[in-house]
This record gives structure tokens, C-alpha cells and sequence, in this order.
């Protein structure tokens, strides 16, 4: 009995650790837009909202096979894409963040597919890498909320 009492004060001890560690109050996750998470918001929708709208100059350069300017568009214009999609992700809610990432994750891999067509001339997979990215991109901006 006497060798057990070290044991039974440190397992004691153990156990009111993890009731304190793991008995505090749930983090509250907002479930709706408040106004400091809609700012925020709004500070990064125009930005990548801009990008959007440009991406009908890079079917033009697609359809006329003007690989060069496809490459250099992709590089320019929408290579900041990345990074003002994760910023605005970072702020949508915390059920949306996860989707919302997986679809800039996609608009990219579609962006570095056109890349590599325009690098070899392939007109019909560029069209296919360009339908898939604006599908994306639509889907994330759907996420978004939208401000009057």
C-alpha cells in the first residue's frame, strides 16, 4: 500500500491538471457577420472583386492564342491572386474559411494548368484550365458577402 501512494498523488495530480486545462468556457464562434468582421471584409472584397472582372481579357488572349500575354497575365495580374484570396478567406466565417481555402487552393492549381498549356500551345486544355479557375473563383466569391 505504501508503494501506491506516490502513484495515486501523481495520477491525482494529472487529472485535476486536465480538468483545469480542459474545463474552461468554449471559445464563442461567430456564427453570423458582425460589423468588425464585415470591415474587414470589405477591405479585401474589392481587391480580389477587381481580379474577377479582369479575367474575360484572359479568355481573349486564350481564344486568339496569344500565349505570350496569357503567361504574362497570369503572372501580373493574377499573381497576387493567391494572396487576396487568403487574406479575405482568413476573414469570412469560421464554417466558410475551410471551403473557402480549398477553392483558392483549386483556382491556383487551374491557373498553374493554363500556365503550362500556354506553355505548349494547347489552346483546347487552356480553355478547359480557364473554365475550371472561373468556376472556382465564382464559387469562393459566392462565400462573400455582398455589400449595397
Amino acid at each position: 500500500m505504501g508503494r501506491f501512494r506516490p502513484v495515486l498523488g501523481i495520477l491525482l495530480a494529472i487529472v485535476a491538471t486536465c480538468l483545469v486545462a480542459c474545463g474552461g468556457p468554449a471559445a464563442k464562434i461567430p456564427t453570423t457577420y458582425t460589423p468588425e468582421i464585415l470591415q474587414q471584409v470589405e477591405l479585401y472584397s474589392p481587391g480580389v472583386a477587381s481580379l474577377r472582372d479582369r479575367f474575360p481579357e484572359l479568355e481573349g488572349y486564350i481564344q486568339t492564342k496569344d500565349w505570350v500575354n496569357v503567361q504574362s497575365f497570369i503572372h501580373g495580374p493574377m499573381g497576387e491572386l493567391r494572396a487576396r484570396m487568403n487574406r479575405l478567406a482568413a476573414t469570412l466565417l469560421t464554417k466558410d474559411q475551410p471551403q473557402a481555402q480549398s477553392l483558392a487552393k483549386e483556382l491556383y492549381v487551374h491557373l498553374e494548368r493554363l500556365d503550362e498549356a500556354a506553355a505548349n500551345g494547347q489552346q483546347v486544355l487552356a480553355g478547359q484550365e480557364y473554365r475550371n479557375a472561373l468556376d472556382d473563383f465564382d464559387s469562393f466569391l459566392a462565400l462573400v458577402p455582398t455589400f449595397q
